[in-house]
């Protein structure tokens, strides 16, 4: 181990010398200085998107997709500033010290990151604790926060900011931060989608309407952004709208060609939920399919009281369907168990458990922390649509015996 990290580090300082060298001179760019930022942003919120993963807080997939768009991000912003070094015009010298003490810190933190990702950390846990503290971490932060306040149209702060605060969780700030982008550099897909992507995590991972509106003006200016794309499947599939969430991640698989894992995975997650059969179709079936009794018996699940208020109830027809959900409060956007009735049935006590599951794997035994709701659909299909009646979502606990009380009385817009 000793041999190998004074290898690694007589290696560094070899690499620190080179590229200091030609510092020493002034230079009309900042760039090595943006280039280690944002490598170091990126190794920040990898970091952190692989303890989630340990811990679940994310699926494999999300770890992926996220994982893709901060390196693509990386690459993008690489590219960005490169660009603006081979068509700048000379303009006044200043000193390279700032760049070569972010050089002198941030190169080493590189390639640590770099081997953390490739290589076998566990052989040399002591170079793994010896990454940036929390104190340095908020420093810098509060270097740029600073550096913003003096300089509010600094757009390229704005973005390394807002990179940072969605790396740190700080989602409602890289929120703002985002918003600002977009003011100081003009509509981008990739400004939009990030901000959309922010706006969804502050709302505790929902596609919100907010989001959805970012997403959807992300695929109006660059229809094939992979980002906006995976969102917008992402909050279809949160809505019960199977059959849009099937073709967003369907029009996404093609676009990942140059990332084969994350297409693989992609495409496992559409043929397992959804199929080859529309969406709508498969959630009928299995809403419909009956369980053997002894099955039946066996399981415990959710009591559920399903009642139309009066209200509303000249806006529905006896023959309208009535589908009954759980879903899980933080994983699958997929129904976990689904009843289907008619109004004329109402009101009525059911019963939702592992027998009603859509999607074999995905029961409702498998994940304690449940929502509960139930919507009569105007056209037939459980998807939403504007007209239908719906109650709120009641949370819950799949060990709840207790009984649940939906009570329809909201129209959908």
């Amino acid at each position: 181990m000793t041999p190998f990290i004074i290898a690694a580090a007589v290696i560094t300082l070899i690499a620190l010398g080179i590229l200091i060298m030609p510092l020493l001179r002034t230079r009309n760019t900042v760039s090595y200085e943006r280039q280690a930022q944002n490598i170091h942003y990126a190794k920040e919120r990898l970091e952190e998107l692989e303890a989630q993963l340990k811990n679940a807080s994310i699926s494999a997939t999300d770890y992926e997709a996220l994982k893709l768009e901060i390196e693509s991000t990386l690459a993008h912003d690489i590219d960005i500033v490169n660009n603006s070094n081979d068509t700048q015009v000379a303009g006044p010298r200043r000193s390279n010290k700032l760049a070569i003490g972010v050089l002198s810190v941030f190169l080493p933190l590189s390639a640590l990151g770099f081997y953390l990702i490739v290589g076998t950390p566990e052989a040399i846990d002591p170079i793994v604790e010896s990454g940036p503290s929390q104190k340095q971490v908020d420093e810098l932060i509060v270097d740029i926060e600073k550096r913003l306040e003096e300089n509010p149209n600094d757009l390229e702060g704005w973005q390394v900011i807002s990179q940072t605060y969605l790396s740190l969780g700080r989602y409602s700030d890289a929120k703002q931060a985002y918003q600002r982008v977009l003011t100081l550099g003009g509509e981008t897909a990739f400004a939009y989608a990030s901000l959309a992507d922010a706006t969804a995590l502050a709302a505790g991972g929902q596609i919100t309407e907010e989001a959805s509106q970012y997403i959807q003006r992300a695929l109006t200016i660059e229809p094939n952004n992979r980002q906006a794309l995976w969102l917008a499947g992402l909050g279809a599939a949160q809505s019960g709208d199977q059959v849009m969430a099937k073709q967003h991640w369907t029009r996404l698989i093609p676009l990942l060609d140059d990332a084969p894992q994350q297409q693989q995975e992609l495409r496992d997650i559409v043929r397992d939920n959804f199929g080859d059969s529309p969406a709508e179709q498969v959630v009928t079936e299995q809403a419909t399919k009956p369980a053997p009794a002894a099955e039946l018996s066996a399981q415990t699940g959710l009591t559920v009281t399903v009642s139309l208020d009066a209200e509303i109830s000249q806006l529905a027809d006896a023959n309208d369907f009535v589908f009954i959900f759980a879903r899980a409060s933080q994983g699958p956007p997929a129904p976990l168990a689904v009843k289907r009735l008619r109004v004329a049935d109402l009101p009525t006590t059911v019963t939702l458990s592992d027998s009603d599951a859509m999607v074999a794997p995905m029961t409702l035994s498998k994940f304690e922390d449940v929502v509960v709701s139930a919507r009569v659909s105007k056209s037939g299909q459980p998807i939403a649509q504007a007209g239908d009646l719906q109650s709120e979502v009641v949370p819950t606990k799949n060990t709840n015996t207790e009984t649940i009380d939906l009570n329809i009385s909201n129209v959908v817009k």
